[in-house]
């Protein structure tokens, strides 16, 4: 029971503080819109959007999966193997993950004026990139070490401290052409920095591990299977609407993507609640799948989705009352992002809706058949962007959003239906309320 609880506790304080990183990003933000404007702000977001992309595509996936492959090596306690997949992590990061920013920053031009803008800060945007890439290792590597402390403190508070930092120095030594460059410029700096302290505490904790086993022969071809197709899941979860905000950069004006990408951010708030039911119910999940006790496991599914759904549906009607509010702190063209920002959260309904199916096929060893269904919404994204954008705008843009979710988590729910035989949607917990109820 102790053990439970100091789990339990730490699961929380990390939930706090992420809560509370979002936080301050999200006010950092309506500073830049007060402050600069929101074609500033706009042009803000691109820029982070670019960053946060790179940074994932630099390691090749590896930082997706270091956690695993820790967790792994710490158990067997082979830190001679663990040595080797952090060198080649971090070779990956630097080459071909260097050479891959170049390019792309020589290309970037081609997808129209905002390529334009992100090309004249190219070698900003790449220093965030790289640090973000670093730090993104590290924390996976310190997660799976035991070390979650280490491991997710240096994204959640470091970083949105640099960015309000960042806004105060621009302010203090009166930049007044490329405002966004100049802050972007200190936050990587700040941000390499911290990837370097944390790159070796890192190195340090790997070091503890017994270095006695030797490395298996086929171990990298290993890590190589599970990392690349984790590069699809990760930028079509965490990253999704950096995604979208760079397709819309060619459908939108400046102040409109600003608009969106606090939408953006508010809805990303918003589910962080569907997501602590997520992360408190898979435990139970995984333990019943792991006992063969179905029943359990379909009374846990139909839990999770009855308490989901009813929460999403509450924060939904939360955003209609609320939001005004809180886009009055950004300024009055922020105004028209209270339908954009309802529609999105009314996806958080048929998400919760559809139940967790990647949960379950990864507790089936399955994780991977979820991918066609990740692309499935990531192709409909594109396809609806430039089908309801042009002629809706913010509307249209939320409205793609919104059917991308719903066909992606639809998709999700049906694969997982087909090769489990589970229906782990709301529908069956509904039909025994419904039956009892009557």
């Amino acid at each position: 029971m102790g053990e439970r609880r100091q789990l339990a506790s730490k699961s929380a304080l990390i939930f706090a503080v992420r809560i509370g990183g979002a936080g301050v990003i999200f006010l950092a933000q309506a500073m830049i819109a007060r402050l600069w404007g929101a074609a500033q702000l706009g042009e803000y977001l691109l820029a982070i959007a670019a960053a946060n992309l790179m940074a994932i595509a630099l390691p090749m996936g590896f930082q997706t999966v270091g956690a695993y492959f820790a967790a792994e090596y710490k158990a067997k306690k082979d830190g001679a193997t663990l040595s080797r997949f952090a060198i080649l992590a971090y070779g990956m990061a630097i080459f071909p993950g260097l050479l891959l920013l170049y390019v792309v920053g020589q290309l970037i031009h081609f997808i129209g004026p905002a390529g334009t803008l992100l090309q004249s800060i190219w070698p900003t945007i790449a220093m965030m990139a790289f640090g973000t890439a670093i730090v993104n290792l590290n924390g996976a590597i310190l997660v799976g070490l035991k070390k979650p402390f280490f491991g997710l403190f240096a994204d959640t508070i470091f970083r949105p401290l640099f960015i309000v930092m960042g806004i105060v120095i621009v302010l203090f030594i009166g930049v007044e052409n490329d405002r966004v460059g100049a802050l972007i410029w200190w936050v990587a700096l700040f941000y390499l920095g911290l990837a370097t302290v944390h790159f070796f505490i890192t190195v340090r904790a790997i070091r503890d591990l017994p270095r006695d086993a030797p490395v298996p022969t086929f171990e990298a071809k290993r890590w190589w299977v599970y990392a690349l197709p984790w590069i699809i899941v990760a930028l079509s979860s965490d990253f999704f609407f950096d995604i979208d905000l760079l397709l819309l950069s060619t459908l939108l004006d400046k102040e409109q993507i600003a608009i969106f990408g606090v939408c953006a951010r508010m809805f990303v708030l918003a589910s962080f609640g569907i997501i602590a039911i997520g992360a408190v119910v898979s435990p139970d999940l995984l333990d019943a799948e792991e006992r063969q006790d179905f029943e359990a496991l379909e009374a846990k599914i139909g839990d999770a989705n009855m308490v989901g759904t009813g929460l999403a549906i509450v924060l939904t009607i939360g955003v209609m009352i609320f939001s005004p509010v809180v886009f009055y702190f950004f300024g009055p063209e922020f105004d028209q992002g209270v339908v954009p920002l309802t529609i999105l959260c009314s996806a958080l309904v048929a998400r919760a809706a559809f139940g967790p199916g990647p949960v379950i096929l990864s507790s089936r060893k399955k994780p991977y058949a979820s991918l066609p269904a990740i692309l499935l919404g990531l192709i409909v994204l594109l396809v609806a962007n430039y089908l309801l954008v042009p002629p809706f705008g913010l509307v249209g843009a939320a409205s793609a959003a919104a059917i991308s979710f719903i066909i992606g988590a639809g998709a999700i729910w049906f694969t997982t239906w087909r090769l489990t035989g589970l229906n782990v949607s709301l529908a069956p917990a509904l039909r025994k309320y419904l039956t009892r109820s009557a």
